[in-house]
Parts: structure tokens; C-alpha cells; sequence
């Protein structure tokens, strides 16, 4: 979504509101000029980035590589341009040193949001705790369940989700598998193996081998999200099997 970033200098920060556009508007006030006007997947961008701290926060002070990871995410899922990322990136870290509240961001994100935005949002926020903290455990769950609910979303549709994303073998949506391997929807056939052989190699095993179990154990659960991501896309496109 180029031009995000431009879109906090016409004054996204009053439309996202709460703790989130307090940040917003402090930064368009210091580097953005106004040249657009403000629009659903802004909101829903940065109201992503809010909750995603929550996620970053949930095991231990977050590491500039989990947030790194989650605006390259970010970038191929909503296609940032280079402005985008720096602001998505300095958002972030400035998100992380404000003591977030969920109702106080549901508050403000219901009134401008839809039920399949306010879904949406929830199914990226497991994609994201799946690729920063790994398989969802019970604290994961009930932070995503928590949200979920201040939110208003029904208990049979984060029953749904959770059903989806909990497990060894996450469903998860055909754009979110791309924003994993690091592709486009549009990426042809060879890229995607390409990209998938990069990131095969890049989390192999046997590059871990002399690490601490405990890395060892976070590098292999991405291994296992990338592989669910190629294979969903594998399908979904009729790949042959090897890559």
C-alpha cells in the first residue's frame, strides 16, 4: 500500500485515534507532509502495529530482529514502498515503549472497522505471533482471544481461527503464506521456489547445529512455517512437489 506513510501526514492519526494515533500524530508533526487522505487499510496498518507489540512484549523484551521481521512481513503483505517501512519501523519502536491497553485501542479501532476488517486483523495478528513467538501456546491464545473479544468478535468466529491456527500445521491465508516466503501473489513460478530454496537454506538445520537448544528450537518452528507456507501455496497454485 505505497503512499502509508504520506497518509499519516493528512492526519491518520485523528482516524486511528487512542494510543496508536497519539504516536501517529506525533509523528506526522515531526517528518510527514499531508498529500493523502486517510483510508481503511491505513487504519487497519496501523492499528496492526499496535496490537503487535502486545505480541512482542508477550515472552521478553523483543529483539530489533522480531521487529525487523514483522515490518518485512508487514511490507510484502500491504507491498510498502521504502517510506512506508522506515515509518512502519519507527512506529513500531516507538509503540513498544508505550504502555498499550487492549480495550483502549478496540475502543477507537470498532468505530471505523468492519467485521471482515476486525477479522482480518485477528488472523495477521496469529500469522504474526506464529512468525515471532512460534507455535501459539495458552498465554499466545488468550492474548489473541482477548483481543478478539475486545474487538467484538463473535465466539464463534475466533473459534474459527483459533481452530486455523493453532497446532503443527497452521491453515493460514494464501496472502499471509507469501508475506511469510517473502513473495508477491503475482510471483511467478520460479521465484516461488526460488524463495522458498532461500529461505530452506537460510534456516536449515544444520547451520544451528552449535547453538543453544532453545535457538535451535525457534529456527526449526520457522522452518516448519515456512514449509506450511510453501506447501499452502504449492496447492493452491498446482505445483509439482519438488522445489
Amino acid at each position: 500500500m505505497k503512499g502509508w506513510a504520506k497518509a499519516v501526514g493528512a492526519g491518520l492519526g485523528y482516524v486511528v485515534g487512542g494510543p496508536v494515533g497519539a504516536v501517529l500524530g506525533y509523528m506526522a508533526g515531526h517528518k510527514l507532509a499531508p498529500k493523502l487522505q486517510a483510508r481503511q487499510g491505513h487504519l487497519l496498518i496501523a492499528n496492526l502495529l499496535g496490537f503487535t507489540t502486545l505480541l512482542l512484549k508477550a515472552n521478553s523484551a523483543p529483539s530489533s530482529q522480531q521487529r525487523r521481521e514483522v515490518v518485512l512481513f508487514l511490507s510484502k503483505l500491504f507491498r510498502f514502498d521504502p517510506e512506508d517501512e522506515e515509518l512502519a519501523d519507527e512506529l513500531l519502536q516507538r509503540l513498544l515503549d508505550v504502555d498499550l491497553d487492549v480495550a483502549a485501542m478496540a475502543t477507537t479501532f470498532k468505530k471505523h472497522s468492519d467485521p471482515q476488517m476486525r477479522s482480518r486483523l485477528v488472523q495477521i495478528l496469529a500469522t504474526l505471533s506464529l512468525l515471532i513467538n512460534g507455535p501459539l501456546e495458552t498465554k499466545h491464545l488468550d492474548l489473541l482471544k482477548t483481543i478478539a473479544e475486545a474487538i467484538n468478535l463473535t465466539p464463534a468466529e475466533w473459534q474459527t481461527i483459533q481452530a486455523r491456527y493453532q497446532g503443527p500445521s497452521p491453515q493460514l491465508d494464501i496472502p499471509c503464506c507469501y508475506a511469510i516466503l517473502e513473495l508477491y501473489p503475482e510471483s511467478s513460478e520460479e521465484q516461488i521456489r526460488t524463495g522458498y530454496r532461500r529461505l530452506a537454506k537460510k534456516y536449515h538445520p544444520d547451520r544451528f547445529s552449535h547453538l543453544d537448544q532453545n535457538t535451535q528450537r525457534r529456527y526449526g518452528e520457522r522452518m516448519t512455517l515456512i514449509n506450511s507456507a510453501y506447501e499452502t501455496i504449492r496447492v493452491e497454485r498446482g505445483l509439482k512437489q519438488k522445489a
